[in-house]
């Protein structure tokens, strides 16, 4: 019993210590500029992948933002993202595009209606020194747009 005890508690402690993203996002809306932003924080060690990476099929995975879009709104134009770091990994053998500390990314929409809902996820990995992680997050933003 106490065998397997230990293996329960080693489990729960693995799961959430892996479950838990070493990026903290934060998304809102600027009413007078008509944008989304994506803000990230990224923990001490970690690595946030940029959308535009130089080998997509080779290296990391780069950050997808998906829009499950509705007759209220659209999309300008694409994603936009600070000027990454770039820097040959070993480890993926090609030069990679990423963020450490914070970054934010930025989609501009055009609205139809005075209030809306604006809902997709984003799929990101993140990185240290010993290991990477895929994760995919929800965010649904509801937006009352009259002042």
């Amino acid at each position: 019993m106490q065998t397997f005890l230990f293996f329960f508690t080693l489990f729960l402690f693995s799961y959430s210590t892996f479950s838990q993203s070493p990026v903290s996002w934060q998304v809102s809306y600027q009413k007078n500029k008509k944008i989304i932003l994506f803000d990230a924080i990224i923990d001490k060690g970690w690595h946030l992948y940029a959308v535009e990476v130089p080998s997509p099929k080779q290296g990391p995975l780069p950050t997808e933002f998906h829009f499950i879009s509705n007759n209220y709104y659209s999309l300008v134009g694409n994603i936009q993202e600070k000027k990454p770091h770039l820097k040959y990994d070993k480890n993926f053998g090609v030069k990679i595009a990423f963020f450490k500390n914070k970054t934010t990314f930025v989609q501009q929409i055009e609205t139809y209606r005075d209030s809306l809902e604006i809902s997709g996820f984003i799929k990101y990995m993140t990185c240290n020194e010993n290991a990477c992680y895929p994760y995919t997050l929800e965010f649904n933003n509801k937006i009352n747009l009259p002042d």
